[in-house]
């Protein structure tokens, strides 16, 4: 288990020194196995997966959660924005406490609410958590294969402590009831194990504090097909990854819920872990004979100063468009080809993405 940091060595190597109970979706706390029929913890000691409670206050648009350290002694986090349909929170500080800035993504309708948040300014990816609850359960009646659309929100760290980003995003997915057959079981014998599949895209993405945009925006992500309990709606152990030029860029898992009394949502919550940036950049590479036979080269990326500002451009998540040779000092006259060649640029850091999605089921076309 990865040790958690003094107070002393925390504040050393920082980058950047209720509920009324009343809501329908609380449930009792227990800090070694928070999770409950009705509420879903991403929870792992080891990994740093710490929340054990989260509750909306409505009254006062807040959320109010537990286990995170250094979040405040209250827990206490105030919304600041709404990005895409998702609440975006942050935690308190004063001058002696909240010292570590807290981000969480909050949403919510009829029959579910998600959160998901996580500290900013550790010298790794830090503490986090997220939650999926529900006020009810059944399976949808009817066809038996579904559509359920909806939103995606995270709060994405970095191993380096340089900030955090709020991703938001479409989810899609796609829900069967009949099949799979249980292991064993007959056709016709009553006995199901549904699936579930989809995908997450048009993953955008800000700075946390600040809310200003990050261009480069993030690759879809691939919801594997995972099977749920039809006793009780649950599902775990679901794989999430995404691509780079045709290899795995991320990978992480996902686990949720179907949810409320006619079974019209899906909840769950979301893991991704992998290099903190990645970009392929592609450059020009001209090449010319002079008049006089003389031949060069010219190239949009050879010199280390090419090298530091593309790399700097990628750390910080902007997009990086084509680099240009510079031509201008080739001889007049000269003929020139020109060719675009790529290269992969990816940052030392590592990231971590902790967030949740919530969706509701298409009505029958």
């Amino acid at each position: 288990m990865k040790r958690a940091f003094s107070l002393f060595t925390l504040l050393a190597f920082l980058s950047a020194c209720g509920g009324d109970g009343t809501n329908p979706f609380d449930d009792p706390i227990d800090p070694t196995d928070p999770s409950s029929k009705n509420s879903k913890f991403l929870f792992d000691i080891d990994d740093k997966f710490t929340m054990n409670d989260v509750v909306y206050n409505e009254a006062s648009d807040q959320l109010v959660i537990n286990n995170l350290p250094f979040d405040g002694p209250d827990g206490i986090y105030d919304r600041t924005r709404t990005e895409r349909g998702v609440g975006v929170y942050r935690s308190r500080k004063t001058g002696t406490t909240g010292q570590i800035r807290h981000y969480a993504v909050f949403m919510r309708n009829e029959d579910m609410q998600v959160a998901a948040a996580a500290g900013a300014e550790w010298v790794d990816v830090g503490y986090g958590g997220a939650n999926v609850k529900r006020n009810g359960y059944n399976l949808p009646g009817g066809v038996g294969e579904y559509v359920f659309l909806g939103t995606y929100g995270s709060v994405r760290t970095r191993s380096d402590g340089a900030g955090a980003h709020i991703v938001t995003g479409d989810v899609t997915l796609l829900l069967d009831i009949f099949d799979f057959d249980e292991s064993g079981g007959e056709p016709g014998d009553g006995i199901l194990e549904g699936s579930i599949v989809g995908y997450i895209d048009n993953r955008t993405r800000t700075d946390a504090e600040t809310g200003a945009p990050i261009t480069n925006n993030l690759p879809t992500v691939s919801l594997t097909l995972v099977q749920y309990d039809p006793e009780t709606g649950e599902f775990d152990e679901g794989i999430t990854s995404t691509g780079h030029n045709g290899s795995i860029r991320d990978e992480g898992l996902w686990e949720g819920f179907v949810g409320g009394s006619d079974g019209s949502s899906i909840g769950a919550y979301v893991t991704l872990n992998g290099p903190a940036e990645i970009q392929t950049i592609s450059y020009e590479v001209a090449t010319y004979t002079a008049p006089d036979g003389s031949t060069g080269v010219v190239s949009g990326y050879t010199a280390e100063t090419d090298y530091d500002a593309i790399f700097a451009m990628v750390n910080a998540g902007e997009q990086v468009g084509l680099q240009t040779a510079d031509q201008s000092g080739i001889p007049a006259g000269s003929s020139v080809s020109v060719e675009i060649e790529t290269v992969t640029i990816e940052t030392a850091a590592d990231g971590r993405e902790i967030g949740v999605l919530l969706t509701e089921q298409e009505p029958d076309s």
